[in-house]
């Protein structure tokens, strides 16, 4: 076999360097991160393992250090930083959510309304959210304010800006049912989310249903939940599909108390805002003949939604605002929301596959080298989301060029210090120096965001972990380590 001479492989590699990296350098071999991701994987928790590490200088984009940056992993929840950052360039951090009520009828001199009130939704996230009443108050309001005091036809929830489809198709049944998987229309209410009561009893007893707050129509509840030790937490599952009206409540409640509750989907949350308003109004003196529905149901029957004078318009806050309950607290409904608006916006199609192409194209014409790049859904919460560490490290060095990157830094956990990093980094040097997002699905754990380092220099950043085998503890505890060694740089 004959060698390459010495000049000659010199300047292949010489050559190779430009080609490879921003100012024709690579990355410093053995780097204290580098060494630290190759330490670890060594051990029993991550021998089995994938392992994704990325550290990009901020300034000029140069990679720092790598470990198998360039595998296509699961992200989990680090894909809510895409999702809002995307929202921030595609939609703009003043965006607002708007939901309308409407008179598709007319109104005589004893305030009858010969027609339908309309609720049309915009696919405002926090509808409701933390206030159930806000919304339907505000209505009835605006209801009186016109002179209306009757009501000959329905209440019609319209979600017709969006798809119906409520969740990804990727989403997997143990989490379809609860409230964390509760999805996005056009027309959410109260987060899409009530809550299941229950009566613990013994140890390995039937843990009793009692209710659902708010009360849900019209759901059959099988229920197979069991009491757990006192101690052992929400244990518990629901099952049941979007729109489905029965529901099957499995796993354990812990004992030792007199009621626990758990959260679940609501499975049609237009028809449960339709119903509630529609009670609501008598309530409160408004009389309704017509049923509560809905576009969807409309639909179904042939029928088209009635349209009539907007009465009300309801703004959401800022997307500016928004995004950082979004990030700091992991809200899966608001980023599918933000995924689907972005998708109405930029394709005129409010569906989680027109969002995401639009959130691809825009990050590859901002040189982001995406082939490999999979986005399946907003939050994260889809195991077949695909990225590298060195596409999520490097979306996020872009964004740190955009004119809208102090609203998106601004959004994110502090480590050791708040949100769902506060548990990691604390009393290391990765505390307060560390901003990022985290991600965590059964057997998975990621970041990605920001390293502020003692130098000065700022890095964007990304580890993606998935199918450890060890403790969740332990991870975190590892990938704590990585992040001191990057917050030393």
């Amino acid at each position: 076999m004959v060698r390459p001479c010495t000049l000659s492989r010199r300047f292949f590699l010489s050559v190779l360097a430009l080609l490879v990296l921003p100012g024709g350098t690579f990355p410093a071999a053995g780097s204290a991160v580098e060494a630290e991701a190759e330490r670890l994987k060594a051990k029993s928790a991550w021998k089995s393992a994938t392992v994704g590490v990325c550290l990009v200088r901020v300034s000029d984009g140069q990679v720092v250090a790598s470990y198998n940056a360039d595998a296509s992993l699961v992200p989990a929840s680090t894909m809510k930083a895409v999702t809002t950052a995307s929202g921030l360039e595609l939609l703009g951090p003043d965006f607002r959510f708007e939901t309308k009520l409407a008179l598709a009828g007319t109104v005589d001199e004893n305030g009858t309304l010969d027609g339908d009130v309309v609720i049309v939704g915009g696919g405002d996230p926090t509808l409701g959210e933390g206030d159930l009443y806000g919304p339907v108050s505000q209505w009835r309001a605006a209801l009186e304010k016109a002179g209306i005091k009757k009501v000959t036809g329905r209440i019609v929830a319209d979600q017709s800006a969006w798809e119906t489809a409520l969740i990804p198709r990727s989403w997997v049944w143990e989490d379809i049912g609860n409230y964390y998987a509760s999805g996005a229309c056009a027309l959410n209410y109260h987060a899409n989310e009530y809550r299941l009561n229950f009566a613990p009893g013994r140890t390995g007893a039937i843990a009793r249903f009692t209710s659902t707050s708010p009360r849900v129509e019209g759901v059959t509840f099988f229920n197979e939940m069991r009491t757990g030790a006192p101690g052992s937490g929400d244990q518990g599952y629901v099952f049941g599909a979007p729109y489905s009206d029965v529901r099957y409540l499995r796993g354990t409640v812990p004992g030792g108390r007199s009621s626990f509750s758990i959260r679940g989907s609501l499975p049609d949350p237009p028809l449960f805002l339709a119903g509630f308003f529609k009670k609501y109004l008598e309530g409160k003196g408004i009389a309704v003949e017509g049923e509560a529905t809905t576009s969807r149901l409309l639909a179904a029957d042939g029928e088209k939604v009635p349209t009539g004078e907007v009465l009300d318009t309801r703004r959401s806050s800022t997307l500016g605002a928004l995004i950082r309950k979004t990030n700091h607290d992991s809200v899966n409904i608001r980023a599918e929301a933000i995924l689907k608006a972005i998708g109405k916006e930029v394709k005129q199609d409010g569906s989680t596959k027109a969002g995401a192409a639009a959130v691809t194209a825009h990050w590859k014409a901002q040189g982001v080298a995406l082939a490999g790049f999979d986005m399946a859904d907003g939050s994260g919460l889809s195991r077949v989301n695909l990225l590298s560490a060195r596409q999520l490290a490097g979306l996020m060095r872009a964004m740190a060029q955009s004119e809208h990157f102090d609203a998106f830094y601004q959004s994110l956990p502090v480590a050791g210090r708040s949100g769902t990093l506060r548990s990691i980094g604390g009393g290391t040097a990765a505390e307060g120096r560390v901003v990022g997002k985290s991600g965590t699905i059964n057997r998975i754990k990621c970041y990605t965001g920001y390293v502020n380092g003692r130098s000065g220099t700022r890095y964007a950043f990304a580890i993606l972990v998935n199918n450890y085998a060890g403790t969740h503890g332990t991870t975190v505890s590892y990938i704590a380590s990585l992040m001191a060694k990057m917050a030393v740089q």
